[in-house]
């Protein structure tokens, strides 16, 4: 399988971690070896590029795609890895349909019979840990259960309060969890399985306070691990497991069996 570094240029390790983790996705690295990429999409010809030639050619064209963007200083400061992989699914109508999802929102009046279905598609799940070592499991339980809003007023009744729960209706080829809490940390497995269908984990975005770096691996399960941190790639035994603390971002492949 195919693993390299990439070279830093003014701060651009978050666009080498989010680079890194987008290129574990096996449909992904299977689209740029099969040559399959969309020539008229400008970002993933410069993605397909950067796989081709192992990071040798196309980082300069994609900083210029990315820079395009007031949020996005590519090669000319530090950025952030997240909004870097959202901006991808933006623009490449691939990655966004293996990682979009659907979702309702559900809002019932505790007054009247009153009932607001809301439905949204989302390319990533946002957890929340509520302590140290939350696990990921209970932090989407936390985020799906049904809780209480006292100061919403009903449209029909006039009344006050409302209970509200978000469901997931669709489950992604490859599903993302974004970390949004910056003092505690989710305790996270190599396999997740929510709602009976399994995941596998192959990519965890991290950030120290000012640098971006990647664990990841090539699937399926059973392969080494690797951390890339820019230019730097370690390998890991298969047993290994990236726990670390710092963690921003998850990625997991679903796992059809």
């Amino acid at each position: 399988m195919t693993t390299f570094g990439l070279r830093n240029k003014n701060g651009s390790c978050w666009i080498n971690a989010a680079l890194q983790s987008v290129f574990r996705i096996p449909d992904i690295q299977k689209r740029f070896d099969d040559g399959d990429e969309d020539n008229n999409n400008t970002i993933e010809t410069c993605l397909s590029e950067i796989w081709a030639t192992r990071g040798e050619e196309g980082l300069k064209a994609f900083y210029d795609c990315v820079r395009v963007s007031p949020d996005m200083p590519a090669g000319e400061g530090i950025g952030d890895s997240h909004e870097l992989i959202q901006f991808l699914c933006d623009k490449v109508p691939f990655l966004d349909k293996l990682t979009r999802f659907k979702v309702a929102n559900i809002i019932q009046c505790e007054n009247c019979e009153y009932r607001d279905i809301r439905p949204d598609t989302l390319n990533e799940f946002s957890i929340t840990p509520s302590g140290p070592k939350q696990t990921v499991s209970d932090a989407i339980a936390d985020t799906v259960k049904i809780h209480r809003i006292p100061d919403w007023t009903c449209e029909k009744c006039k009344k006050k309060g409302c209970k509200k729960q978000l469901l997931l209706s669709e489950f992604p080829q490859v599903m993302m969890f974004h970390q949004t809490s910056i003092g505690t940390s989710a305790s996270y497995t190599p396999v997740l399985i929510i709602n009976k269908i399994k995941y596998a984990l192959f990519g965890v975005v991290c950030f120290t306070g000012g640098h971006w770096f990647t664990w990841g691996r090539n699937l399926p399960p059973g392969t080494n691990w690797y951390k890339f941190d820019d230019e730097r790639v370690q390998s890991y035994t298969s047993n290994f497991m990236p726990q670390d603390e710092r963690m921003r971002l998850l990625m997991y492949y679903r796992i059809n069996e």
